[in-house]
């Protein structure tokens, strides 16, 4: 029989052999893997609500348009020791600079002018919503931020002009308004004030961030008539008579193209010279995601901390325990060796036990993780996908701690003298 038979078949054997005792002392391997289970378990049920987050993100951040041009006050990100002064006096936009914006910049293909209001409540007949928020915008967010109407019609450039009193809304709020198809041409009452619905935005469901089913959208100048910012609204939020705005480029090659030229209008148009810094933000989706990966970086940081104490404390439960193995199984050590078993068998014999144990507690780990990710996700909302990647780290990383732990004990026990192991009693 070749040498890699006889390792493979020695391996099963022993493979059997590591779980016979596993069952025999239940209680013992399973205190004994607790913190193996722990760590791992950790490491797979962060994953897999990161990954959820991951996928809702950007799966929002396209449905919102995949090379549009955010320009703001500011650009997101954190700020140690508290938001600056430098940047809460900032003004936003006008849709003068807007209309410049669209004839100055061929590579620009249209700008949406967005404002809003936190808190706003509508009415019909004896229903009632909760509070949602009021989106002001122009009809070229439809084409800008994919906002196309589902049912009905969206406003026109006319009805912003003459501040029409048309009311778009989103799925969550028809829904809790109406209960059929047949609300075109209703008026509800915004915050009081009438206003006809003319159409339903195309459901886009919730997102990290946000949940674009729960807006009302109306034309920002009837906004502005209705329902300006008060005077001790967010730093955020802008004032009266300025707005933020979303750009769209001609395509996705030449968003940098027009996000330069963006940025030059603007820089004219407040007059800025060529040393002064810019007095606002101009940026892509990109941005948004390298804000979420910094929140998620430092999840795993902490995630990573977390399971490494945990597989610590299991890797030297595991030592202990192999340890103890060794003492009270020196005589059947010493019969084998006194049969001619050679020490790497006795030392392949205690690594495989030990990587066998954690592997165990491993795959419980990967189950009671993947198992919290979903009541998680079953409870709250929140979402949650347990990738295949994190399933094979997690389980590798596990049987690595027994490998490791497992090698001192295992050396011990390949070094026992044959005849001082037969005496033990």
């Amino acid at each position: 029989m070749s040498k890699p038979v006889l390792l493979s078949r020695l391996g099963g054997e022993i493979v059997v052999m590591s779980l016979r005792s596993l069952r025999s002392h239940r209680m013992r391997s399973l205190l004994t893997t607790l913190g193996v289970v722990i760590g791992v378990g950790t490491v797979v049920a962060m994953a897999s609500i990161i990954q959820g987050f991951n996928r809702t993100v950007q799966s929002s951040i396209s449905s919102f348009g995949s090379h549009t041009i955010y320009v703001r006050k500011f650009a997101p990100g954190f700020f140690a020791g508290g938001f600056p002064d430098s940047l809460r006096h900032r003004h936003a936009f006008t849709p003068d600079d807007a209309r410049a914006i669209r004839r100055l910049c061929p590579d620009v293909q249209d700008v949406a002018i967005i404002g809003f209001v936190e808190a706003a409540r509508l009415r019909y007949r004896d229903r009632t919503t909760r509070q949602v928020q009021l989106i002001g915008a122009n009809p070229a967010i439809q084409t800008v931020n994919v906002y196309d109407p589902w049912l009905g019609r969206f406003f026109t450039e006319e009805e912003v002009q003459h501040r029409a009193q048309v009311i778009v809304l989103g799925k969550t709020v028809r829904d809790a308004l109406f209960t059929n198809d047949r609300f075109v041409g209703k008026t509800v009452r915004l915050n009081g004030i009438p206003f006809s619905v003319i159409g339903e935005i195309e459901p886009k469901g919730r997102s990290l961030f946000s949940n674009p089913d729960e807006y009302v959208t109306v034309p920002y100048t009837t906004m502005e008539k209705y329902f300006p910012p008060p005077e001790d609204a967010p730093f955020y939020v802008p004032q009266r008579g300025e707005y933020y705005l979303n750009v769209l480029a001609v395509s996705p090659e030449r968003t940098g193209a027009a996000l330069d030229e963006v940025r030059e209008v603007l820089r004219i148009r407040r007059g800025l010279r060529a040393r002064d810094p810019d007095n606002f933000a101009v940026f892509t989706s990109e941005a948004l995601t390298e804000l979420y990966d910094q929140l998620t970086g430092a999840t795993y940081a902490v995630m990573t901390l977390i399971s490494s104490i945990a597989l610590l404390v299991g890797g030297i439960g595991v030592m202990n325990i192999m340890l103890v193995a060794v003492t009270e199984r020196t005589r059947e050590i010493g019969l084998r060796k006194a049969l001619g078993a050679p020490n790497v068998t006795v030392l392949f014999q205690f690594l495989i036990e030990a990587a066998t144990l954690t592997a165990v507690g491993g795959v419980i780990g990967i189950a009671g993780g993947a198992g919290v990710a979903q009541v998680v996700r079953a409870v709250s909302g929140l979402p949650a996908f347990t990738p295949l990647w994190a399933v094979l780290v997690a389980f590798f990383f596990s049987v690595l701690v027994g490998l490791f732990f497992g090698l001192y004990p295992a050396f011990r026990a390949s070094r026992l003298d044959p005849v001082e192991a037969l005496r033990w009693e």
